[in-house]
């Protein structure tokens, strides 16, 4: 064995230095450079925004530490990691693992501070590039850095039963974690927004119908409950419940989610129906209880294994798992040749080559399964790219009505090239994607490829247009097709091919609009996917390490069977269109929203729409109605997470109005301008136009759009596109106020699902928490170990042993708040209080400058309202009047009574200022109008 070469301790701080040199360089390439005052002629673009670290885009995937042993990964095909190297932390000698086809960096040396590399392929290639060494610690024994909460082991434990010395374990463990978060915020999300449907005014804040609901009883149970053997105060329990069940049910609310009551007088079938929606509320209250409270002493109530409890209220859940499985995947199914024959059809006699069963089985994949996504690449970026440069003619209006069919047949030849043809091709082009480091270099990448593709594909095109027209399409869709659907038997899927969790994930996307579900599945895959990686890194002979599960993560031995699963839900989960039966009360929403008064009959709804009334040329105002507003997502969107006649309240707030509306870019106000406004005038500033527009959605009425006729010519055209583009501005507006007070909401969710988590796991090695009960007091677990630094104790935690100047910035805050305080924040932020609040307080707020300031302010005005405080005798009366004053002093919010409130997520001081700072708060997640 080689010996270890020892640096000087001078020698030492120089590498030091220069690495954390490099790192923050890197930091620095990862910001927008910053373009220095110029005269306007002379201002130049600014250099292309760096997206990756160049440690990435040169190909290393990860350093796992193991023992005395360090691994080095690259990146493989698709998310696979190639293991190149393990490396002796004794002496810094290398072996090389990889062969010399799958290889992707070449090492050059190791230290004690940095490791150096080079890319073999694409970026840079052969340009050394420096990390630093991950085993390097400073007075640690151990290579293998221990986390600053002080929970690694007992993380390991929970999950593995044992602790290692190793930080393959901990990032396992980590993407399980991030799961876990990712639940915790849309399953709060959905809970609140059946919670919202309900709608029952003067009590919402205190009306939790889902946070009380969870699988504990059978659907025959929570129907019967006199007839079962629990105590009289469940069986009340259950009993109201039960009635606010009953009262969602009636308010037909449910059908925005596309839950559509049977119209039927067939008894049976109604309570089939009763009975689903009771188990897929049922659900969703389970699992929201799973990562929104620490559990893990109670194994019935394991996330990843309570649906297969062989109990029969679980059996139950599962047979309503396999309906709304069954049903998409046989609406998919049925007929499916003899639905897609045109296309088929065409296809058949365009693609020489392939064998006609081969072309029906690929376009089944195409259409149901997906798989062009998961090439690594956008099939449609490329299409885009080849008929932008080279195919102007397929932009013709011409193909205006067969433009969708069109494209996608173009898209379907470009996947069979790379799915079956050319894959060679396909993993070269996902190569230099990866080694790109800008979206210029992405762009120019997408552009060659493009032109090689256009000589290969032209006439391919050109004959697909040919056959776009109405005459060529008919005569397609008349002829028989002699094609049995048993071809695609061994193709079609089916709810037995899914497992449990997968079917869960998919019934939760029931109530999630389009970008919630795509968000979610992106998430999920990638979680899973990587934990795949590690399992198949563990098991690498190489490596060898122990990963044996304990028994509630068993699931995650079949992270590869469920990442393919969660792509196929992907493909088939959609936004479903609103249920019949909810057109009525999605009126009354929709006119109410547009500021009609709000305790409207149903019989002047339907006089004002003709809703009961028949005729041509009659229903002008119903059909506009319906296509520009409650045919709009974002009008969808804000009915579930608002209330219509809130939004009308809030958006007479100019000030709020004009605050979202400086987030839209210019070009996008620029358009609003031109086809909102009568008479605008084009050479008037941004602000000008702005707030034009601002006093347009702060006035709508109904009485606008009342006159407007669907069918209409000339200027009345003119002015029903006008009516239209007001709509849409405004309900886009509001979307935007919403969803980003949602987003930042889901900031905080997290922070208390971790707490919660953290909480379980530190009870079980601080002595001090064990008789403790979190629920009590939030502050206990942040006050503990507060407590046993000062007490010169041993403390686990390291951000707190550490920085004794945080830890007693953090100690004010505790002594700043009290338990009732923080239990109502904790409440308020679990109910989305500030959403719901919102029209009520925003008025009050001096300034608006971002979307911390008005939740936080909102979230202040909720805590400290007097209705609120009469409830809980036990506020200190001081703090209170304390925070109260500065309110209505500063009309603002106030940044101690941020930090106070924050004072339970202390114990992580990095989450704890990120929450509490509004300067470090992620302002990129905001979301703007592009």
């Amino acid at each position: 064995m080689a010996k270890k070469n020892k640096m000087k301790p001078r020698e030492l701080r120089e590498a030091q230095k220069k690495a954390r040199q490099l790192k923050a360089a890197e930091i620095n390439n990862n910001a927008v450079p910053a373009i220095a005052a110029m005269p306007a002629a002379e201002v130049i673009a600014p250099a292309a925004e760096k997206k990756k670290s160049s440690v990435k885009a040169a190909g290393m995937k990860s350093i796992l530490v193991s023992e005395n042993k360090m691994y080095i990964t690259s990146f493989g095909k698709g998310n696979s990691a190639v293991l190149e190297y393990e490396v002796d932390n004794n002496d810094y000698n290398k072996t090389q693992l990889s062969s010399k086809d799958s290889s992707n960096i070449e090492l050059h040396g190791v230290n004690e501070v940095n490791i150096t590399f080079s890319s073999k392929h694409g970026f840079e290639s052969g340009v050394e590039i420096n990390t630093s060494n991950p085993t390097h610690r400073s007075g640690e024994s151990s290579p293998v850095r221990g986390d600053m909460l002080g929970l690694k082991s007992e993380l390991e434990k929970r999950f593995f039963g044992k602790t290692f010395d190793d930080n393959i374990h901990i990032q396992l463990i980590y993407n399980i974690l991030d799961i876990e978060k990712i639940l915790a915020v849309y399953v709060t999300n959905i809970v609140y927004a059946l919670n919202n449907m309900l709608g029952i005014k003067g009590s919402e804040s205190y009306d939790d119908f889902m946070g009380y609901l969870s699988a504990k009883n059978t659907y025959y149970i929570f129907t019967h409950p006199d007839k079962s053997n629990l105590s009289d105060n469940v069986k009340g329990n259950i009993k109201k419940s039960l009635s606010k069940f009953n009262a969602l049910l009636k308010t037909k609310r449910l059908g925005y989610f596309g839950l559509e009551e049977p119209k039927t007088k067939d008894t049976n079938a109604l309570e089939a129906y009763k009975k689903r929606v009771y188990y897929m509320l049922a659900i969703v209250g389970q699992i929201r209880q799973c990562v929104f409270h620490d559990l893990s002493e109670h194994s019935e109530y394991d996330l990843y294994s309570f649906i297969d409890n062989s109990k029969k209220v679980y059996r139950e859940c599962r047979e309503t798992l396999d309906y709304l499985v069954d049903e998409r995947f046989d609406s998919i199914n049925k007929g499916f040749i003899q639905g897609n024959k045109v296309n088929i059809s065409l296809l058949i006699d365009m693609m020489k080559g392939y064998e006609a069963d081969d072309i029906i089985r690929l376009y089944y994949d195409f259409i149901v399964l997906k798989s062009q996504k998961n090439l690594g690449f956008s099939i449609k970026k490329l299409r885009e790219k080849m008929l932008d440069e080279y195919g102007f003619r397929f932009k013709d209006k011409q193909y205006d009505s067969v433009r969708s069919k069109m494209y996608k047949l173009m898209d379907f030849l470009l996947f069979c090239n790379y799915y079956r043809k050319d894959v060679d091709a396909g993993e070269a082009l996902v190569r230099k994607l990866r080694f790109s480091m800008t979206d210029e270099e992405k762009e120019g990448i997408y552009a060659d490829e493009a032109a090689k593709l256009w000589g290969k594909f032209r006439n391919d095109f050109e004959n697909i247009a040919d056959h776009m027209n109405g005459d060529v399409i008919k005569e397609l869709g008349e002829a028989d097709m002699d094609f049995d659907e048993k071809i695609l038997d061994s193709e079609k899927k089916n709810a037995s091919d899914l497992l449990y969790f997968s079917k869960m994930i998919y019934m939760l996307t029931y109530f999630l609009d389009g970008k919630e579900i795509n968000d979610l599945l992106t998430t999920l895959i990638s979680k899973f996917d990587n934990i795949k990686e590690f399992f198949v890194i563990m098991k690498n002979s190489a490596v060898n390490v122990e990963c044996e599960l304990t028994t509630g993560y068993k699931l995650f031995n079949d992270s590869q069977r469920i990442t393919n699963e969660l792509f196929i839900v992907k493909n088939i989960a959609s936004m479903r269109k609103p249920a019949a039966s909810a057109k009525l009360t999605m009126f009354r929403d929709a006119l109410t929203i547009l500021g009609i008064e709000d305790n409207i009959t149903d019989d002047r709804i339907s006089e004002i729409l003709k809703l009961k009334e028949k005729g041509k040329g009659i229903h002008g105002l119903r059909n506009f109605i319906t296509n520009n507003v409650i045919e709009s997502s974002r009008f969808v969107y804000l009915i579930k997470y608002a209330n219509a006649q809130k939004i009308r309240e809030v958006a007479e707030n100019e000030k709020v109005v004009m605050f979202v509306l400086g987030g839209i870019p210019d070009t996008q106000i620029e358009r609003y301008y031109k086809s909102c406004v009568e008479f605008p005038d084009m050479n008037s500033s941004m602000g000008a136009k702005r707030r034009e527009l601002a006093k347009m959605i702060k006035n709508i009425s109904f009485e606008d759009f009342k006159d407007v006729k669907q069918q209409a010519k000339g200027r009345e055209n003119v002015a029903k596109e006008r009516a239209k583009a007001v709509i849409g501005l405004y309900l886009t507006v509001m979307y935007l106020l919403v969803k980003n007070l949602v987003n930042v909401n889901a900031r905080y969710v997290i922070a208390i699902h971790c707490l919660e988590r953290d909480f379980g796991l530190y009870k079980e090695i601080i002595p001090e928490l064990a008789s403790k009960k979190l629920k009590n007091d939030y502050r206990v677990l942040s006050q503990t170990l507060c407590e046993l630094c000062d007490n010169g104790d041993e403390s686990p935690n390291l951000f707190l042993k550490k920085n004794k100047r945080l830890r007693k910035c953090v100690e004010v805050d505790i002594n700043n708040a009290d338990s009732s305080m923080t239990r109502k924040y904790r409440n308020c932020i679990a109910h989305l209080t500030v959403v719901r609040e919102l029209n009520k307080y925003i008025k009050d707020i001096r300034t608006v400058d971002s979307y911390f300031s008005i939740y936080h302010y909102v979230m202040q005005r909720c805590i400290t309202a007097e209705e609120a405080n009469a409830k809980d005798n036990n506020i200190k009366q001081a703090e209170k009047i304390k925070y109260e004053d500065d309110l209505f002093k500063n009309h603002g919010y106030t940044r101690d009574f941020v930090k106070a409130l924050n004072s339970p997520f202390g114990y992580n001081i990095p989450r704890f200022k990120n929450l509490s700072i509004e300067q470090l708060f992620d302002r990129n997640e905001y979301l703007t109008e592009k």
